[in-house]
């Protein structure tokens, strides 16, 4: 499981790239999620909740730093959690990972509660809003009372000139990276295709999920980051 083919290789590279180009202060975003977890766990032993794991990118920022967390992750895409594997073997952290195909659905009803739980950049991949208020209360369901859950995704208000001007700095921070200009632009259209909330609407699908205590603390870009307990 710790060795990947050239094309996983190529596409994890590929998706690390691109998500922290989209995602301006991506790492600083998991790095003060880790805070707010630590903050909340302390030295104790925990288990987190990952929705979306594949890639593994929680993994690699909170796994190494915190070797009393254990972490079960679930996501659709087997090949993406293959490289999540990948990760936590290189990362020498196997033994505290545990990874499913599938929705949160898929974890077994005698699965303990967890101490916390993320969902990073999976919202606004769900049209639905009752799909989307769904997850969250089943996020909600596995997290002990009063722990912390961490949500981050696209928002905006689609008919607002404030969201376009930010999908043209977006824009403009990828063609700075190197990318060219058709490829931005098909870019632009493309996000276009994902499901924007604003700020009022997922902190109020938080709210009816069940959350308290909701608190944007992270904003860069086309995208944003609210903390909250169960």
């Amino acid at each position: 499981m710790g060795t990947l083919s050239t094309h996983l290789l190529e596409k994890a590279r590929t998706y690390e790239q691109s998500t922290r180009i989209s995602v301006p202060a991506y790492d600083t975003l998991f790095a003060v999620t880790q805070a707010y977890f630590r903050m909340h766990l302390w030295e104790q032993e925990a288990s987190l909740l990952v929705v979306g794991a594949g890639g593994g990118n929680e993994l690699s920022a909170w796994g190494p730093t915190n070797p009393k967390w254990k972490f079960t992750g679930v996501d659709l895409s087997e090949e993406m959690l293959q490289i999540a594997q990948h990760k936590a073997v290189q990362l020498d952290i196997e033994s505290r990972v545990q990874l499913l195909k599938g929705t949160i659905e898929r974890l077994p009803q005698s699965t303990p509660k967890f101490d916390a739980a993320s969902c990073i950049l999976v919202l606004h991949f769900i049209e639905d809003r009752q799909e989307k208020l769904h997850l969250l209360q089943n996020i909600h369901k596995q997290l002990k009372p009063g722990m912390p859950f961490v949500l981050a995704c696209a928002y905006g208000d689609r008919e607002s000139d404030e969201l376009q001007d930010r999908i043209k700095i977006w824009q403009s921070y990828f063609l700075d990276a190197g990318y060219t200009k058709e490829k931005v632009d098909s870019m632009g259209k493309g996000i276009m295709n994902i499901s924007f909330l604003s700020d009022q609407e997922i902190q109020q699908l938080l709210s009816e999920a069940g959350f308290q205590n909701i608190t944007r603390f992270f904003s860069s870009g086309l995208f944003a980051g609210w903390m909250s307990h169960a």
